[in-house]
């Protein structure tokens, strides 16, 4: 068959995603399985999720620690030993924290499974967190953070999240390397036993995940350990008056990095949709008002984004951009210029059209194969939401006028209730 590579595809519009809804399991522990058994090879990937993010516990790192120190040993086998299996059989293993959750994952071929899913039992529920591994851990997480701090980029970042919550806020960034001083071995063995418990645990699995599956999960994964949790929970946490502006002197810095932004409604919020379509517009892809505008324009940087960003009990408004040093004013002019005008103009229908089409494509990503519909769906979970939010997401791309798209900027896109922070030099 010959190609008429003159002839471009037909273009179908989204009219709706088709959800899978998982299987769903409760494990004699109190653990909670979600089974999506979508896939045509082999494969099966179990991603792990436990309530025991940087939100729980008395420290910040507390998480971050437990996270890394996980496989590096168990009562009944070293370091090496465990990464030595998981190369044997091919499969990626991995474990990471987060500010609300942390997560260990397995990928695997299913044939390996009743090989594997012993090993990952054994490393969430008999970690021992060697003395000498906790060391070198804590000292490579300390030398990570002294890159960093010489970083304009991470330090505008995370100074404008220390800004917007407070130093002492679960999603506050710590302020200094030294702080990884502060950590013992003993605090963060505490965190692992309080948190990482059968009933803070959500498992699910997608791929090739047929009853065999299912049966070596519950087998591995329906025993109680440890023992009882004794959860922290964080509440009542007084934000601050959040500055208007910052600016962070780094001798020497090729470029300046600006953060712009404030706190904004979570994921569960009515508006929240409407949102990420506003952002979209100003900052939120290639053709974006702001890449359109600094890029491609003016040329002060080479990238630009703003994006609504939702954890589980806060969200913030980010604009974030390295730029040129002698432009990074007009950069920031530029940024609340662009603000203005979707608070008094209308957009157009040349505007609007193309960015429907692209926020619908990226919703179907989210839907593309059996471990990208477990990961969004397993979002969804964790935020208290189901597949209903990207009905109304794509009613809402589809729907949303040009005088509905004024008025949540005059809603949210208020410059005066704006925080900027600048590291770099003057």
């Amino acid at each position: 068959m010959k190609l008429k590579r003159n002839i471009p595809p037909n273009i179908f519009g989204v009219d709706g995603v088709e959800y899978i809804q998982p299987s769903h399991y409760s494990l004699a522990n109190g653990a909670e399985l979600f089974a999506m058994n979508i896939g045509c090879q082999e494969v099966v990937k179990i991603d792990f999720s436990f309530k025991a993010g940087s939100w729980y516990g008395k420290s910040r790192l507390n998480s971050t620690m437990a996270a890394s120190m996980l496989h590096e040993g168990t009562s009944s086998h070293k370091a090496s030993e465990i990464a030595n299996i998981f190369d044997f059989y091919g499969a990626q293993f991995s474990s990471a924290s987060s500010y609300d959750y942390n997560y260990v994952s397995l990928l695997s071929l299913k044939k390996y499974l009743p090989k594997l899913l012993p090993m990952v039992s054994e490393i969430i529920r008999d970690s021992i967190f060697p003395e000498e591994e906790f060391e070198i851990m804590r000292q490579k997480r300390k030398q990570r953070a002294i890159v960093d701090a010489g970083n304009v980029s991470f330090l505008a970042q995370k100074s404008f999240l220390r800004n917007i919550f407070g130093e002492g806020h679960p999603y506050s960034p710590v302020a200094s390397p030294e702080y990884f001083d502060t950590i013992s071995l003993d605090m963060v063995k505490s965190h692992y036993i309080n948190f990482y418990r059968p009933e803070r645990l959500t498992i699910t699995a997608s791929g090739f995940v047929d009853g065999e599956v299912i049966q070596l999960i519950e087998e591995n994964f329906c025993e109680n350990w440890g023992f009882e949790s004794i959860a922290e929970n964080v509440t009542n946490l007084q934000l601050p008056d959040a500055a208007k502006n910052i600016f962070i002197e780094k001798e020497g810095a090729n470029q300046n990095a600006v953060a712009i932004g404030k706190l904004f409604p979570t994921q569960n919020h009515p508006d929240f949709p409407g949102i990420k379509f506003l952002c979209t517009i100003l900052g939120g892809y290639f053709g974006s008002r702001l890449m359109s505008n600094l890029r491609e324009d003016k040329g002060y940087t080479y990238s630009i984004q703003a994006s609504p960003i939702s954890f589980l009990h806060n969200g913030v408004f980010f604009v974030f951009a390295e730029v040129k040093t002698d432009k990074t004013n007009e950069t920031v002019n530029e940024i609340f210029r662009e603000m203005q005008k979707l608070r008094e103009e209308l957009i157009t229908d040349d505007e609007l059209i193309p960015i429907q089409n692209y926020m619908l494509g990226r919703i179907l990503e989210d839907f593309d194969g059996p471990f990208a519909r477990a990961h969004t769906f397993a979002s969804l979970r964790e935020a208290g939401l189901d597949f209903e939010f990207y009905n109304t997401l794509i009613n809402v791309i589809k729907t949303t006028t040009p005088v509905q798209i004024r008025d949540l900027s005059q809603k949210y896109f208020i410059t005066d209730s704006m925080s900027t922070v600048i590291a770099g030099t003057r």
